[in-house]
């Protein structure tokens, strides 16, 4: 448990730095050179998250179930092999292909950036093999320290080049390719920080028993399904860098003008991955406990764990959407320093509520060792994406992307719930749902009148400077309104209560009602 918290600490701090970056980079090279940046971000991400947490996680799962040590290290081994064939492969394809890549985004001049990034694939097989190693040994903290170095080593290098870029005036390609050098530099510092706990020796041999027989099977099924799911947001983001601005070209807008509108909607993602670190740090949390109440056969613990989880993330995830939807002018406003696309970047924030439940799904699918399921609905999900995105596009305007977004998400869920059955029954409160709505329809229209009217009432003292007053406000008088609509209402029960961060604290001082809801 003491690496666990470990893990999920370290973890939040890493996607903490991950999003809260992306503002101040964007204040500094504008819409253009975030643009730039965003078109190639999911093919790092994609990677990193391999790397970090759908590897590692697999791995640590076959170490533990490999009693013999010279076994388990042999493991390692051998997934080193074939990771080091698959990301030599992404590394090849990035380096030699980038031109194509480019070309197929609808922008030439990217081939410099892709490049870049693709060097961060050669470190990713030893990286994710032996944090797995040590993560199945229970000792958490090369994970943790690695991922915490790893996200501030390239936090600051990105920082510094936007500062520098801003200084000398620098093209906006040769700031992105700068920025993406970030992704090697900062994988061969975890790469030293993992190392130091890896012992020097020779690779032993298996012990005879027939452990790789099915290794490939698991990696590609257990570990790519992992991934996936971690990695769900970039792929549709990674979709949109092929199709957004093609599909704004083919409405009309010249290649300028789309770049300029995909760096805005870009925005949207940095505020998608701020809503989602609580959730992400949830799960990770209660994993284990899932895990060991199955492998106990504890049903009943096993159902309190799931549906508390299930019910406080639906709850809080859709506050986050609900409130970022509301004071969406003045968050864009302020964040990022013009008002521009709130309806799209507000409409695409609403996909924070289905991916905090495919997270939660996945956790549970996850436990009992279920896999096929999810991995089917995210590749149908991403097909919708992929099928969807530029005739939406072509139709609604930028705006469509997020219609789009949100499409797939649904999908996936639908499916989802379609494919597992009664293994998902019974999270799903419908009485507490509607006692949601109607707080959240307080909620968002209160925060909303409040704002307006400040905004009526602040004309003079300027865009920014309002918007942060808004904000002040109105962020602690929404979280007043739906906490104590909560309360009112009877929405949780004091499991779930306590499953919330920092509320807990003030639940066991006040006390609160213990009707199931």
């Amino acid at each position: 448990m003491a690496g666990t918290l470990l893990l999920t600490v370290a973890s939040f701090i890493a996607k903490l730095l991950s999003a809260v970056y992306r503002i101040p980079f964007q204040n500094m090279v504008g819409n253009i050179g975030f643009y730039v940046y965003q078109q190639i971000y999911p093919i790092y991400g994609i990677g990193m998250t391999f790397a970090l947490t759908g590897l590692p996680v697999f791995i640590s799962k076959l170490v533990a179930d490999t009693p013999n040590e010279t076994d388990q290290i042999a493991v390692i081994h051998r997934i080193q092999l074939i990771l080091m064939v698959v990301c030599g492969s992404a590394f090849c394809i990035l380096q030699f292909g980038a031109g194509y890549v480019a070309f197929k985004m609808a922008d030439p001049h990217l081939t410099p950036v892709i490049r870049a990034v693709s060097w961060m694939f050669l470190v990713i097989p030893f990286l994710s093999s032996w944090r797995g190693y040590f993560q199945g040994k229970m000792d958490m903290r090369p994970t943790a320290y690695s991922q915490v170095i790893e996200q501030v080593v390239r936090v600051t290098v990105i920082l510094v080049v936007a500062y520098l870029a801003t200084k000398y005036f620098l093209d906006p390609y040769k700031m992105g390719t700068l920025a993406m050098t970030s992704a090697p530099i900062a994988g061969i510092g975890a790469m030293i920080v993992v190392g130091s706990w890896v012992k020097a020796e020779a690779v032993p041999h298996s012990s005879g028993q027939l452990i790789y027989r099915d290794l490939l099977k698991r990696v590609l099924l257990e570990g790519g399904t992992i991934c996936l799911v971690a990695a769900v947001m970039l792929l549709l983001q990674l979709v949109d860098s092929f199709t957004v601005v093609a599909g704004l070209r083919d409405a009309g807008y010249s290649l300028i003008g789309a770049q300029n509108v995909k760096g805005i909607y870009d925005r949207s993602q940095t505020l998608v991955q701020l809503g989602l670190v609580v959730s992400t740090a949830s799960v990770t949390a209660i994993l284990p406990g899932l895990v060991v109440a199955h492998k106990q056969e504890q049903a009943l613990t096993f159902e309190h764990i799931a549906v508390t989880s299930f019910r406080t993330n639906l709850a809080l995830s859709l506050a986050m959407s609900v409130g970022l939807f509301a004071l969406m002018p003045a968050i864009n406003e302020l964040l990022f320093s013009s008002g521009q696309l709130n309806l799209t970047i507000g409409t695409y924030c609403l996909s924070i509520v289905l991916v905090a439940v495919l997270l939660v799904y996945n956790t549970i699918l996850q436990s009992q060792n279920v896999y096929l399921p999810m991995m089917a609905v995210i590749i149908i999900g991403v097909i919708v994406k992929i099928v969807t995105n530029r005739e939406l596009i072509e139709i609604f305007g930028i705006i469509g992307a997020s219609y789009s977004t949100l499409a797939s998400l649904i999908v996936m869920l639908g499916c989802l719930i379609m494919i597992t059955g009664d293994r998902l029954k019974g999270l799903f409160s419908t009485r507490q749902f509607i006692k949601l709505l109607v707080i959240l329809s307080v909620m968002g229209g209160s925060v909303w009148l409040v704002a307006d009217l400040i905004g009526m009432l602040g004309l003079a003292l300027g865009g920014r400077l309002i918007s942060l007053v808004i904000v002040l406000i109105c962020v602690p008088l929404g979280v007043l309104i739906f906490f104590g609509g909560c309360k009112l209402l009877n929405v949780f029960t004091i499991r779930e209560w306590l499953a919330i961060p920092m509320v807990s604290r003030f639940i066991k001082l006040k006390g609160a009602n213990s009707n199931e809801n």
